[in-house]
């Protein structure tokens, strides 16, 4: 009796320890079915051995399209069925852990999608388990096909259009430069300056700042107009750009960047700075006219001078300088009389050749 009353002395704790462990295990699995529920991405637990659902919370069931209440009747619904689950099940073995890999999977309403998931083993509720958390990347897919498109329509954008395009950080680092591009800085097409130079780098120090407002402008995307400024090419010589840009994001990172299309408008500037010029002459002739012909000149009657500040000069000289005339000496018919000779004699006109014809 003594030993009985003993033994039952040493039961009784054991038995009470073992029921408050029980319960702080269910405890522990409900706060970690509670935390499951709360994630914000697809979980689920199903058992190692058939891939049947043990659990799953709320956005599993309505992505794969599960059954709400009687999910623990249904598996993973892989693309490819059980040869997926194979190809799963060696990568754990061999791994122990699959970690951010593509998987395809079909919706209980036949939709096929590629999720991004992540699996590793588990002991839940007594059963060898897999735990997996995946998430639908079709929209991401979508957009990586439209990131390529765009791409190639950029690259043939780049390869035809005779303007320079580049595309900056907002600080100016240039990513990608055009064939025309680099034409127009005057390097190599096999040259490298994508990601180790600045644009600003090959502006004329004198409109840097120009330059560098303009870049500023874009990435606030305020207004702005097209202001001309000097690049320098690689050999010194200058030339003249009219530059456009416009602020784009990544359509996966959301991150900035700057197109900027560089028109080279050397030859427009050199003809509208020659046009300036002659405009400056035009201005400055017209105000000669109108000086003379409100000025009274003296010529003297003898020697056909033209008195002009105080100095007497021919009137060849005045013509020429003060009106832009372009003179040429002759001699008339009364000059040549005043010297004694004769006006020359004219050639005799040739007789006409009869036609043959005729």
């Amino acid at each position: 009796m003594i030993g009985l009353s003993v033994l039952g002395l040493i039961l009784i704790p054991t038995v009470w320890f073992y029921r408050r462990l029980v319960r702080r295990l269910h405890r522990s699995e409900h706060q970690l079915k509670c935390l499951l529920e709360t994630a914000p991405f697809a979980i689920a637990v199903t058992r190692r051995d058939t891939g049947q659902f043990l659990f799953a919370n709320r956005r599993a069931i309505e992505l794969l399209g599960l059954s709400p209440t009687h999910y623990d009747t249904q598996r993973v619904p892989y693309t490819n069925g059980s040869a997926d689950r194979e190809r799963i099940l060696q990568a754990l073995a061999r791994d122990g852990q699959i970690l951010d890999s593509e998987i395809e999977l079909v919706a209980m309403n036949g939709r096929q999608f590629p999720s991004l998931g992540s699996i590793v083993p588990i002991e839940f509720n007594g059963q060898q388990a897999l735990i997996g958390a995946f998430q639908d990347v079709s929209k991401v897919k979508e957009t990586e096909l439209q990131v390529r498109a765009s791409e190639t329509r950029l690259r043939a954008l780049f390869e035809t259009v005779p303007d320079g395009i580049v595309i900056l950080k907002p600080e100016g680092t240039i990513l990608q430069a055009s064939k025309s591009c680099l034409d127009l800085i005057g390097l190599d097409p096999s040259h490298t300056i994508q990601g180790n130079r600045n644009i600003l780098d090959f502006i004329s120090e004198a409109d840097r700042a120009t330059a560098r407002e303009m870049i500023d402008k874009v990435v606030a995307d305020q207004p702005r107009d097209p202001v001309p400024y000097c690049i320098l090419r690689l050999d010194g010589t200058p030339v003249w750009i009219e530059p456009r840009g416009v602020l784009i994001h990544d359509p996966i990172t959301d991150q900035p960047f700057i197109l900027l299309v560089l028109r080279n408008i050397t030859k427009r500037r050199e003809a509208q700075e020659q046009l300036a010029d002659q405009v400056v002459k035009l201005k400055d002739a017209l105000d000669r006219i109108a000086h003379l012909q409100n000025a009274i000149v003296s010529v003297c009657a003898w020697t056909k001078r033209v008195k002009i500040d105080g100095k007497w000069i021919p009137i060849d000289h005045y013509l020429a300088k003060y009106l832009g005339l372009k003179i040429s000496h002759g001699i008339s018919e009364e000059g040549l009389a005043m010297l004694g000779v004769s006006e020359e004699p004219k050639p005799p006109e040739k007789p006409a050749t009869p036609d043959p014809d005729l």
